[in-house]
């Protein structure tokens, strides 16, 4: 049988890295992006890259993820810029310390044999610039780290050329193409463009198109913000990303200097990306608690960007029952870049295979209408 025709809406890393893994099974893909390639959210993530997740499916994700990122280099020809620094979660509550401790036989079952906990003092030995007088202990994992979301966006975005996809950038899709109940292509401004799969890549706007075939989509724009200090070499660039897990604070070496993010967990959906300076303020607060040498260090640069949240924090991938022709990537959560290499490889196999390597069901669309979900806890 041939290989069908795909159109991928969306060209952030996850449009991306699918438009590469389709082309090279063999797929003619077309994508549209409005803007520039990975110029949205993807451009505004902090390149984590963790296999800490509360669910085991998330865990098999992101220790594919990782290996598709070690081999990054020798498969797409160029570098990803990946660093497995190792990732921190600290704990100043008793909860969280009950909840991350029954996760560790979890992790070591699904394969995460080298995440551990920590006390206290390991966690003063980790990242000595810590303030540790109030935490109760943590979880480490070497192999976690960082990557370049730039790098390995454009990595993609070129291997799919190379493999003869087509990727447009300037291009709108306004809408979606019925024939009966399928999605038979989209709609831009340069007309109807027809193929036989479309998938939605299109991060926290993925529910406006896809409304324009009567599909609900239930996803929402979470703003997020993050800054850049000045040069600050107490945290060197081997210190591992540091998540504050009770403020949903974390840093990790940028540059000189270094990439802090939080989250305003008291903030309505919105599609706001404006830099909330009252917030950015509770962040420096928050940096004075759990850094204090940090607090000197002032800022480089300070941007807002969005997490596409779903209910259950837990990614939508797969084909929509009701709309055949019609499938979506999206709604990871702020975790789209860090899935983006196995979610590509995963959605390809499974569109053009009608199997992938990972059972990707628990992602079905209609779980929220079927009650079937789970929540993905570790969410920053």
């Amino acid at each position: 049988m041939a290989a069908p025709d795909v159109i991928v809406v969306g060209g952030g890393v996850m449009g991306c890295a699918l438009a590469y893994q389709l082309a090279h099974r063999g797929a003619s893909v077309t994508l549209y992006e409005r803007g520039q390639l990975g110029g949205e959210s993807t451009a505004k993530c902090a390149g984590g890259v963790r296999q800490q997740f509360s669910t085991e499916v998330n865990v098999h994700i992101q220790r594919l993820a990782v290996s598709l990122l070690k081999e990054f280099d020798e498969e797409i020809g160029t570098p990803a810029g990946f660093r497995q620094i190792g990732y921190l979660f600290t704990f100043a509550d008793p909860l969280s310390v009950a909840a991350f401790r029954d996760l560790l036989p979890m992790w070591h079952r699904a394969g995460l044999a080298e995440a551990r906990w920590v006390d206290v003092d390991e966690i003063k030995e980790l990242v000595p610039v810590l303030r540790t007088d109030d935490l109760l202990g943590g979880t480490f994992c070497p192999t976690d780290g960082l990557a370049s979301p730039a790098d390995v966006t454009s990595g993609y975005a070129a291997a799919a050329r190379r493999a003869g996809a087509v990727l447009n950038e300037g291009v709108d899709v306004s809408s979606l193409a019925l024939a009966g109940d399928r999605v038979v292509g989209v709609d831009t401004a340069g007309g109807r463009k027809e193929a036989d799969l479309v998938v939605l890549c299109c991060g926290a706007w993925t529910p406006q198109i896809a409304a324009t075939v009567g599909v609900e989509v239930p996803i929402e724009p979470l703003r997020r913000h993050v800054f850049v200090t000045g040069e600050f070499p107490q945290i060197p660039h081997t210190n591992p990303m540091t998540v504050d897990f009770t403020t949903s604070l974390y840093f990790h070496p940028e540059g000189e200097g270094v990439l802090v993010g939080m989250s305003d967990r008291d903030e309505p959906p919105t599609y706001s990306q404006d830099v909330n300076w009252d917030f950015v303020d509770r962040m420096v607060t928050t940096v004075a608690h759990r850094v204090p040498p940090l607090e000197a260090a002032g800022f480089k640069t300070v941007w807002a960007g969005l997490y596409e949240s779903t209910p259950d924090h837990q990614a939508i991938m797969g084909p929509v029952a009701a709309r055949p022709g019609l499938w979506i990537a999206a709604g990871f959560s702020g975790h789209g870049f860090m899935q983006a290499p196995a979610a590509g490889m995963l959605l390809a196999q499974a569109m053009l295979e009608g199997r992938s390597d990972i059972d990707l069901s628990a992602f079905a669309l209609e779980r929220f209408v079927a009650g079937n979900v789970t929540d993905e806890r570790n969410v920053i």
